[in-house]
């Protein structure tokens, strides 16, 4: 019997110049048949937008400060409109591909630096609702300071959000 390549069974089992093998070719089985490592369970598509969407949304939190402190409101308030869609929808591509909704607050149960998904979840914790006090105090005009304070924590949070995505 022969491969695609030409090699004998004989011939693969021989080294250089016709030395045996002494241990034969491994084969990758489990114990029951099963696959010896599980498949993953995240889709490209959840993960590529949870990376694209949170960075779009800390890079639009940063320019929505810009506009807010140079008075182009309209601007500002449509930065920070869009930093919130995009952090949401980030948001459910992340909880979408953990596959449990539950598994998201079991992630906030400890911080633990030296965990990149443990630092992102608190990241992605603590941004969200800022992001979401900015925007809606831009689009309802009402407290201002409270506004300010959310779009300068969203300016300072959101390089963290876009590096980590």
């Amino acid at each position: 019997m022969s491969d695609s390549k030409g090699h004998s069974d004989k011939s693969r089992n021989q080294g250089r110049r016709g030395e045996q093998r002494m241990v034969p070719r491994a084969e990758f089985e489990s114990y029951y048949g099963r696959p010896v490592i599980k498949a993953p369970s995240w889709a490209a598509r959840d993960i590529a937008g949870y990376f694209f969407l949170g960075g779009l949304a800390g890079a639009g939190s940063v320019f929505a400060a810009g506009a807010h402190l140079t008075g182009r409101t309209t601007t500002a308030t449509a930065m920070k409109t869009s930093s919130l869609a995009a952090v949401s929808l980030s948001a459910i591509a992340l909880v979408n591909d953990l596959g449990v909704p539950s598994r998201f607050p079991n992630m906030l149960r400890v911080l633990k630096p030296t965990s990149p998904m443990s630092v992102g979840s608190w990241l992605l914790a603590g941004y969200g609702p800022v992001t979401a006090a900015a925007a809606v105090c831009a689009v309802t005009r009402r407290l201002p300071r409270v506004g300010a304070a959310a779009t300068a924590t969203a300016a300072l949070l959101g390089p963290a959000i876009a590096s980590y995505t």
